[in-house]
């Protein structure tokens, strides 16, 4: 396979776009965090645009979504085919995507949360409820502290979160309801002294889409989230 590693691109709009793997079949990249991965109505710089003009072709197949200011690892598929292997990987839990965030507080043990969510499209914002609701979505994702530190004098942790279900807001939206919200995630609770919600992408593995090989990629956190400890 032709591929491409480590290469720094920069969009029109300022963007630092990293390509860690390219074939013919997929792009793995990280997103910076507030480039959009796909576009809105109003016009805004988006990733799926810049892939249209990086390929030269018009058709991108995006398998999953990173909010606008979530930084960090993505799999996009650059023809139909693999774009259909890669979402029927992900429907059955093939694609592996755990997360770096810090929350607000201490968290001292591992733990696995189960809720389901429910989201208002109007006020893009998710509701979290118990697993025996009737409402939402089912959602599951395990929490694990990494480390304890300080942000602005109020204590944070830096945890992993590896998902076991995928949905919209789902990290923030069940911290939030445990009562870590997401450092910098105003929406939804976190200490607004941050300037974007503290959470990055950093590790995917998934089979690729024509040869079953289970590939693994990481994605180190942005500077201003390694910076936390001694903000």
């Amino acid at each position: 396979m032709d591929l491409q590693y480590n290469m720094k691109l920069m969009t029109n709009d300022h963007f630092e776009i990293e390509i860690i793997y390219e074939d013919t079949h997929c792009i793995v990249l990280s997103k910076p965090s507030g480039l959009l991965s796909q576009g809105e109505i109003k016009g805004d710089p988006n990733l799926v645009d810049w892939l249209r003009n990086y390929l030269g072709r018009h058709y991108v197949g995006l398998i999953h979504r990173l909010d606008r200011n979530t930084s960090g690892i993505m799999v996009i598929a650059k023809r139909s085919k693999a774009a259909t292997r890669l979402t029927q990987a992900l429907q059955e839990g093939k694609i592996c995507r755990a997360y770096l965030g810090y929350v607000c507080g201490n968290l001292k043990n591992t733990v696995k949360w189960t809720h389901r969510l429910e989201k208002d499209p109007v006020r893009n914002q998710v509701k979290a409820f118990p697993a025996s609701s009737k409402r939402g979505k089912i959602a599951i994702l395990k929490a694990t502290p990494l480390k304890h530190a300080q942000w602005k004098g109020q204590p944070v942790t830096l945890v992993e979160f590896i998902l076991e279900t995928g949905r919209s807001h789902q990290i923030r939206a069940q911290a939030a309801k445990e009562g870590f919200p997401i450092l910098g995630d105003a929406k939804y609770g976190g200490l607004s002294s941050f300037p974007r919600p503290a959470l990055h992408s950093h590790r995917l593995s998934f089979p690729h889409p024509m040869t079953g090989e289970v590939l693994s990629f990481e994605s180190e956190m942005l500077e201003d989230m390694r910076n936390i400890s001694v903000g």
